[in-house]
């Protein structure tokens, strides 16, 4: 394929993925009442974009998040844009796989505090956390589990596919069904772990699910910077903490750990001052904070691949910082916190459009337009 023909392509793919989130800001527009936007703040917002990427950006955003959360700035960044763009510009897309693989963790993070892994698939092949095991070792290893959760280890997003599961002589307790049948229900590869027991001040906020801290983090130089943290909350009874699941986000303070102010929910619903369970969200003390900000640093410098990084942290039952996930292309918590790079902003769009959008080149380039 030409050039010319390769760029109009690309032009082409990158109109759909923007048309794609379009469509879905405009469904989420119709869940809430909006406030309407003043001729000056579009123009703001226009010129804003125009000046950092190159070209003027829809406002649907910016008038969504604004209604949502009451905090006005032309810095939010449309999803559309950040998805066909700039996070493939900040961020290698040939690399997206091999190192999110779930089942890569123990090697890529092998000193860092994570829930344990029983077993794993990966490419076919079964592993304990870091040596091979035989399909039949694996099936043992999973015959009588008190209480364990099983994720995709590769394609899994929002918490789909995440299930907290019991088992007894090979039988999987709540459907009946065997381990084989569990493992053959994951066909691109699964990790099952020890369900992690959080700090009580973690379950305090809801008991039934695991109530991470989503951390982004942005590689400058030799230098990584938290751009903001949000907790993300599990609904009363809920497993998951993702908001495709009815989850709630709040802002943390990142100089004291508190979280700021309210929780947010569905487009639905109000600010929420109390969580699920009752416990108050302003002002709530964060266990372990710093050192979650320490961890996430470390762990970002060894992926020299990416530059914009999602982390889902949590802490445990001994005040220790635990990996839960890391994200290549993480949702941007504009909701919650605001602005998702604040002060940053500039810097960050002008940085991504100096380098090539890494989606298309290098040699190595997608048909596959899901998002």
């Amino acid at each position: 394929m030409n050039s010319s023909i390769k760029q109009l392509y690309w032009k082409h793919c990158i109109n759909k993925i923007e048309k794609c989130y379009e469509g879905g800001i405009m469904k989420s527009m119709k869940l809430c009442p909006m406030k309407p936007l003043t001729k000056g703040q579009e123009a703001d917002v226009k010129a804003f974009f125009k000046k950092h990427i190159g070209r003027e950006v829809p406002t649907y955003w910016h008038q969504y998040l604004y209604s949502r959360n009451g905090l006005w700035s032309e810095k939010y960044i449309p999803a559309s844009i950040y998805n066909s763009e700039i996070i493939w510009r900040l961020n290698k897309f040939q690399f997206r796989n091999a190192y999110t693989d779930k089942g890569a963790y123990d090697t890529w993070f092998y000193d860092i505090n994570k829930p344990r892994t029983i077993v794993k698939k990966i490419n076919g092949y079964y592993y304990d956390d870091r040596h091979p095991l035989t399909e039949v070792e694996a099936i043992e290893r999973c015959s009588n589990l008190k209480e364990a959760i099983i994720k995709p280890s590769l394609g899994g997003t929002w918490g789909i596919g995440v299930k907290l599961f019991q088992t007894n002589g090979g039988i999987v307790t709540d459907t009946n069904h065997s381990v084989k049948d569990l493992f053959a229900s994951y066909p691109l590869g699964f990790v099952i772990q020890e369900r992690l027991e959080q700090h009580p001040d973690m379950a305090r906020l809801n008991p039934t699910s695991l109530n991470t801290i989503r951390v982004l983090s942005y590689r400058r130089g030799d230098e990584i910077v938290v751009l903001y943290a949000v907790v993300r909350i599990g609904r009363k009874d809920q497993v998951v903490d993702n908001e495709t699941a009815g989850g709630i986000k709040a802002d943390i303070d990142l100089k004291t750990g508190r979280i700021k102010g309210c929780a947010i929910g569905s487009p639905k619903e109000s600010l929420m001052p109390v969580t699920d369970v009752g416990t108050p969200t302003d002002n709530y003390q964060i266990p372990c904070f710093d050192k979650v900000m320490e961890v996430v640093k470390e762990m970002h410098f060894r992926l020299p691949y990416f530059n914009l990084i999602g982390w889902d942290m949590s802490v445990d039952k001994d005040n220790k910082p635990a990996l839960i996930e890391w994200n290549r292309a993480a949702e941007l918590s504009q909701v919650a916190h605001g602005p998702a790079f604040g002060d940053l902003t500039e810097e960050i769009l002008d940085n991504a459009m100096r380098k090539e959008n890494s989606r298309f080149s290098g040699g190595v380039w997608s048909h596959n337009l899901t998002i």
